[in-house]
């Protein structure tokens, strides 16, 4: 079935399985801008002629990351904020931009273009990215308390599994190594034995004492 032909909830539905699947990579990896971007195609259709110059827009945008072009990065940044706000295509753009500020070593400047966008985000899919995100991103500058208050609003409808995984790491952050191995269990509920980044949860999991489920036989 071509993508076109499937209603908003089916949509969304395959967004959120191809994101439950690849698990937690995807909040400090460029998966996720790339997942987003198709998910938001998805949802939102073919759309205005505005929509599809914020499309095309995001596409230099993705290439001045890829060449490093600090300026032009800037500039495109600045551009969805005015011109393109009204568009999906502006949280997609804030949540790629601060992806390269942390791999620029920028984390604070990153944070910054987390939280401002946060709040004028509407979607709920978005808003969880959002948020974890922005706790992954806290985690990293060892500030655990901001982290979990980060983290607090996502519940089990999107991404249980990203937001468990990084419970359990801010936990054994704070050297609560019962807590993080009961939130690394959890996380592995919720994925699939298939799922590429089972390997690293289970080894998280044994790092923190914790022994992981034996596999099902074939």
């Amino acid at each position: 079935m071509a993508i076109e032909q499937l209603d908003e909830y089916e949509q969304g539905e395959q967004v959120r399985k191809w994101l439950r699947q690849n698990g937690s990579s995807i909040i400090t990896g460029i998966a996720l801008g790339l997942a987003c971007i198709f998910g938001w195609q998805w949802w939102q259709g073919q759309g205005s002629k505005h929509r599809e110059e914020a499309a095309t827009q995001y596409q230099s945008f993705s290439d001045a990351i890829a060449a490093k072009d600090n300026a032009k990065v800037e500039a495109l940044a600045l551009a969805f904020d005015s011109k393109y706000a009204d568009t999906g295509f502006s949280a997609l753009a804030s949540l790629r931009h601060a992806q390269y500020l942390v791999a620029q070593g920028a984390n604070d400047k990153a944070l910054a273009v987390l939280k401002g966008k946060a709040g004028k985000v509407k979607d709920p899919v978005m808003a969880d990215l959002f948020a974890l995100h922005q706790g992954r991103l806290l985690l990293i500058t060892g500030k655990t308390d901001d982290a979990m208050k980060s983290i607090a609003g996502v519940g089990d409808a999107n991404f249980p599994e990203v937001r468990d995984e990084l419970i359990g790491d801010i936990d054994l952050a704070r050297g609560q190594r019962d807590e993080a191995r009961k939130s690394y269990q959890q996380a592995l509920t919720h994925l699939d034995q298939a799922a590429p980044t089972r390997a690293m949860l289970e080894m998280k999991l044994i790092d923190a004492g914790g022994q992981p489920p034996a596999q099902p036989e074939a």
